[in-house]
């Protein structure tokens, strides 16, 4: 089985975990282009960022105590999302349906 007849067999599971895994890089560049501009530059990339993550953070906002500072909040929507990653994995593997390893 070639790796593209894996992603095509187990597609329930590479896209969420593709998903997750975009926004957790996403979530990372946010926070390493704000240690270089700021948080509220308006560069273009840092919009391009503060709009792809806001609605995550506005989430992880809702969850996370208010006595977080907002800097932290990304902090913790990183870790959110990693968790969900193995929540995702433990799942599909305790449920038998997880994609096997090589051909």
């Amino acid at each position: 089985m070639s790796a593209s007849d894996s992603f095509i067999a187990h597609w329930y599971f590479h896209l969420p975990n593709m998903a997750l895994a975009a926004l957790i890089y996403t979530l990372i560049g946010r926070y390493l282009l704000s240690l270089l501009f700021g948080l509220d530059s308006d560069k273009v990339i840092m919009r391009v960022f503060r709009t792809v993550t806001d609605p995550v953070l506005n989430l992880v906002g809702f969850v996370t105590p208010a006595v977080v500072p907002r800097g932290l909040v990304l902090i913790f929507a990183i870790v959110w999302l990693f968790f969900a990653r193995i929540a995702l994995f433990v799942g599909f593997a305790a449920a038998g349906m997880k994609p096997g390893i090589g051909g």
